[in-house]
Protein backbone atom coordinates (compact mmCIF):
# COMPACT_ATOMS: atom_id res chain seq x y z
CA UNK A 1 0.00 0.00 0.00
CA UNK A 2 2.70 2.31 0.86
CA UNK A 3 3.78 1.76 -3.19
CA UNK A 4 0.36 2.78 -4.34
CA UNK A 5 0.97 6.30 -1.76
CA UNK A 6 4.44 7.29 -3.33
CA UNK A 7 3.03 7.21 -6.58
CA UNK A 8 0.09 9.45 -5.62
CA UNK A 9 1.77 12.22 -3.37
CA UNK A 10 1.07 14.29 -5.39
CA UNK A 11 -2.39 14.32 -4.96
CA UNK A 12 -2.25 15.32 -1.19
CA UNK A 13 -1.98 18.71 0.13
CA UNK A 14 -0.56 19.69 4.03
CA UNK A 15 -0.87 22.81 5.42
CA UNK A 16 2.11 23.63 7.32
CA UNK A 17 1.45 26.23 10.38
CA UNK A 18 4.66 27.11 12.60
CA UNK A 19 5.71 30.92 13.43
CA UNK A 20 9.32 29.77 12.90
CA UNK A 21 9.56 30.91 9.02
CA UNK A 22 12.83 28.49 9.19
CA UNK A 23 10.71 25.42 10.68
CA UNK A 24 8.07 26.31 7.67
CA UNK A 25 10.98 26.55 5.39
CA UNK A 26 12.57 23.32 6.27
CA UNK A 27 9.11 21.44 6.21
CA UNK A 28 8.17 22.59 2.92
CA UNK A 29 11.31 21.48 1.50
CA UNK A 30 11.15 18.05 2.95
CA UNK A 31 7.86 17.61 1.35
CA UNK A 32 7.72 19.45 -1.90
CA UNK A 33 10.48 17.15 -3.46
CA UNK A 34 8.75 14.49 -2.17
CA UNK A 35 5.28 15.70 -4.51
CA UNK A 36 3.08 16.89 -1.86
CA UNK A 37 0.95 19.81 -2.51
CA UNK A 38 2.15 22.57 0.44
CA UNK A 39 0.61 25.23 1.83
CA UNK A 40 2.13 27.48 4.64
CA UNK A 41 0.57 29.62 7.74
CA UNK A 42 2.39 31.88 10.27
CA UNK A 43 -0.27 32.05 12.81
CA UNK A 44 -3.56 30.72 13.43
CA UNK A 45 -5.90 32.71 12.23
CA UNK A 46 -3.85 32.61 8.60
CA UNK A 47 -4.08 28.90 8.83
CA UNK A 48 -7.83 28.67 9.03
CA UNK A 49 -8.39 31.09 6.24
CA UNK A 50 -5.76 28.87 3.94
CA UNK A 51 -8.42 26.28 4.93
CA UNK A 52 -11.66 27.79 3.90
CA UNK A 53 -9.86 28.09 0.43
CA UNK A 54 -8.35 25.31 -0.19
CA UNK A 55 -8.80 20.94 -0.01
CA UNK A 56 -6.18 20.08 2.63
CA UNK A 57 -5.93 16.24 3.56
CA UNK A 58 -2.99 17.05 6.48
CA UNK A 59 -2.01 19.42 8.99
CA UNK A 60 0.99 19.93 10.01
CA UNK A 61 0.63 22.65 13.24
CA UNK A 62 2.84 24.07 15.77
CA UNK A 63 1.46 23.58 19.30
CA UNK A 64 2.75 27.04 20.32
CA UNK A 65 1.34 29.81 18.24
CA UNK A 66 0.99 33.43 18.39
CA UNK A 67 -2.84 33.61 18.18
CA UNK A 68 -4.49 30.77 18.58
CA UNK A 69 -3.06 27.42 20.09
CA UNK A 70 -2.27 24.47 17.97
CA UNK A 71 -5.65 22.70 19.55
CA UNK A 72 -7.38 25.50 18.76
CA UNK A 73 -6.52 26.07 15.33
CA UNK A 74 -7.25 22.28 14.81
CA UNK A 75 -10.79 22.81 16.25
CA UNK A 76 -11.29 25.73 13.58
CA UNK A 77 -10.69 24.05 11.00
CA UNK A 78 -12.09 20.76 11.78
CA UNK A 79 -15.44 23.13 12.00
CA UNK A 80 -14.89 24.76 9.06
CA UNK A 81 -14.38 21.71 6.42
CA UNK A 82 -16.43 19.59 8.65
CA UNK A 83 -14.67 16.63 8.90
CA UNK A 84 -11.59 15.06 10.40
CA UNK A 85 -8.56 14.97 8.75
CA UNK A 86 -5.33 14.26 10.19
CA UNK A 87 -3.12 16.47 12.11
CA UNK A 88 0.46 16.07 13.74
CA UNK A 89 1.19 18.86 16.00
CA UNK A 90 5.36 19.92 16.82
CA UNK A 91 6.37 21.46 19.83
CA UNK A 92 9.89 21.93 21.55
CA UNK A 93 7.70 21.43 24.64
CA UNK A 94 6.84 17.68 25.38
CA UNK A 95 5.25 18.22 28.78
CA UNK A 96 2.57 15.26 29.58
CA UNK A 97 -0.03 18.07 29.15
CA UNK A 98 0.95 18.64 25.68
CA UNK A 99 0.28 15.24 25.00
CA UNK A 100 -2.53 14.78 26.96
CA UNK A 101 -3.85 17.92 24.70
CA UNK A 102 -2.37 16.22 21.45
CA UNK A 103 -4.90 12.97 22.43
CA UNK A 104 -7.97 15.04 23.33
CA UNK A 105 -7.44 17.16 20.06
CA UNK A 106 -7.94 13.27 18.50
CA UNK A 107 -4.51 14.05 16.65
CA UNK A 108 -2.62 11.31 14.87
CA UNK A 109 0.55 12.15 16.57
CA UNK A 110 2.96 14.75 18.45
CA UNK A 111 6.29 15.05 17.56
CA UNK A 112 9.29 17.10 19.52
CA UNK A 113 11.13 19.62 17.97
CA UNK A 114 13.96 19.77 16.71
CA UNK A 115 12.33 17.81 14.10
CA UNK A 116 13.74 14.80 13.10
CA UNK A 117 13.06 14.70 8.95
CA UNK A 118 12.69 10.76 9.05
CA UNK A 119 10.18 10.87 11.72
CA UNK A 120 8.06 13.58 10.47
CA UNK A 121 8.24 11.90 6.74
CA UNK A 122 6.95 8.38 8.31
CA UNK A 123 4.22 10.35 10.45
CA UNK A 124 2.93 11.87 7.03
CA UNK A 125 2.61 8.91 5.67
CA UNK A 126 1.34 6.53 7.87
CA UNK A 127 -1.27 9.62 8.89
CA UNK A 128 -2.37 9.09 5.53
CA UNK A 129 -2.40 6.00 4.57
CA UNK A 130 -4.53 5.49 7.80
CA UNK A 131 -7.15 8.16 7.33
CA UNK A 132 -7.69 7.97 3.05
CA UNK A 133 -6.58 4.20 2.50
CA UNK A 134 -8.40 1.78 5.45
Amino acid sequence: MMTLLRHLREDYSILITDDDESCRSCLKDIFEPEGYVTYLASCGREAVEIAKQKFLHLLILDVHLPDFSGFDTFEFIKEEKKFLMPCIFVTADTSKELKMGAIAANAYTLISKPINKEMIKYAVEQSLEKFYWK
